[in-house]
């Protein structure tokens, strides 16, 4: 991706913005495409949505799946798993969520146990907002979670001339200025501050989204308190930091998290949607991929709903194979990652999370009740579960009959409510049901 960027000269026309929703088929979209705008729709649909994808910061060691941002089959044209905003050739696309925002940030909020919205924020219903007021929920709870216990303070050695010697004598240099006439001691210092390349990074994202939430109390008094310091530290005009420049700043065990939160600023300050016209020549947008927040946020409700080990399938690398070869046992076919695997030796459930619909006339993807039955039998998992958001308060057909009987287990297909609470007694209670069943 470019990094020239091409600068707004005004607002856009309803014409420059196509405005979609997450996981919807176009018959659905408010309005439909022209002619000219299905190709431009081809045009995003070929692009990768890896460059532009920002919440894997959530997870360092997590690699989530890559999807196009929009696909096309019998109902015409759908998005996918991301939200967000992708500016290209003169127009812009806007994918909302279809859940509440609030919903949303409730799951970073629960992912990483940090309020990512103060109370006392302003709420806004306008499109634009809604994508950065995600992008800074994202953004506060990187920072949140990095000043858990330090702020990104660095060592900087400083040198001094003088009489006496301020910290360590600097023996080759007072010996080169000695031979020049000098009587002066050279001594070094390591000198600890903040005025280093994560915090202006920090500083900087955090100017970015001031200017855009006018008038809401987005911070909350802990942000606001740590980023005062970091703030008289960079003076009033830092200057953006390289992206190799923060990789390679010197952290400690308790301020590595540091680099996770600068990188993602620099990401934001690079990626800038609504700062860049659609017609620049390079292609700008940040998306949020909803998916792994949803899974995330189940095996973090999975955590609370059993006490037994629960572990990230695609984290920890818990994988199981589908086929082993009679020859060579150490051949093997089909590798599988699980999101939730609950238990060891023995696992006692495998779950994986689908962030789409459960109901309608299709009921269970095909493809998805495949790969559950590869689960459950791969895995020797008594019980399996796919589960998705709940939208409505109706319990589909799929779930009422649940659970479904294998030759290797039981499978079961929930939709789970999409607020904390609510969703750990309903895993709770399904936990409890399985194991007195099995």
């Amino acid at each position: 991706m470019a990094a020239a960027k091409g600068r707004a000269s005004g607002p856009e026309t309803t014409n420059d913005r196509f405005e979609i929703t997450d996981l919807t088929s176009e018959a659905y979209w408010d309005r439909r495409p022209t002619e000219d705008e299905h190709r431009w729709l081809e045009a995003i649909a070929k692009l990768s949505p890896e460059p532009y994808v920002l919440n894997a910061q959530l997870e360092a060691d997590h690699e989530p799946a890559i999807e196009p941002i929009l696909t096309r089959d019998l109902d015409g044209w759908r998005a996918n798993r991301y939200i967000g905003e992708i500016r290209y050739q003169g127009r812009t696309l806007v994918i909302k969520p279809r859940l509440d925002v609030e919903t949303i940030m409730s799951w970073i909020s629960t992912i990483l146990n940090v309020q990512v919205l103060p109370r006392t924020a302003a709420r806004s219903t306008d499109t634009t907002s809604v994508v950065t007021q995600l992008l800074a929920a994202l953004w506060r709870a990187s920072v949140l979670t990095a000043g858990q216990h330090a702020l990104p303070r660095a060592g900087e050695k400083v040198s001094s001339h003088g009489l006496a010697v301020r910290g360590r004598l600097d023996v080759a240099a007072t010996a080169r200025r000695r031979a020049t006439g000098h009587r002066e001691l050279v001594s070094t210092r390591v000198v600890r501050t903040y005025d280093n390349a994560p915090a202006r990074a920090v500083v900087l994202a955090d100017r970015y989204f001031d200017q855009r939430l006018v008038g809401a109390n987005w911070r909350g008094a802990r942000l606001d308190e740590q980023l005062a310091a970091m703030r008289t530290a960079t003076g009033a005009r830092p200057q953006i930091p390289t992206l190799h420049e923060i990789r390679t700043a010197r952290y400690s065990p308790i301020t590595i998290k540091w680099r996770r939160a600068a990188e993602l600023s620099w990401r934001i300050l690079n990626r800038d949607p609504l700062g860049v016209a659609a017609d620049s020549e390079s292609t700008h947008g940040i998306l949020i991929d909803v998916a792994e927040l949803w899974e995330l946020f189940v095996l973090h409700c999975v955590g609370l709903a059993t006490d037994q080990v629960v572990r990230h399938g695609t984290t920890t690398r818990t994988a199981g194979h589908l086929a082993r070869s009679a020859v060579d046992p150490h051949r093997t076919k089909g590798r599988l990652y699980p999101d939730v695997v609950v238990g060891e030796d023995p696992i006692m459930a495998v779950i994986d999370a689908k962030y789409k619909r459960l109901g309608g006339r299709r009921g269970v993807d095909r493809e998805d009740l495949y790969q559950l039955h590869a689960y459950s039998s791969t895995f020797e998992a008594p019980v399996a579960a796919l589960t998705y958001p709940a939208i409505t308060d109706e319990i589909p057909p799929d779930e009422h009959f649940s659970p479904w009987q294998t030759s290797s287990g039981a499978l079961s297909f929930l939709t789970l409510p999409t607020e904390k609470a609510a969703c750990v007694a309903k895993l709770t209670q399904w936990i409890g049901l399985s194991h007195t069943s099995f």
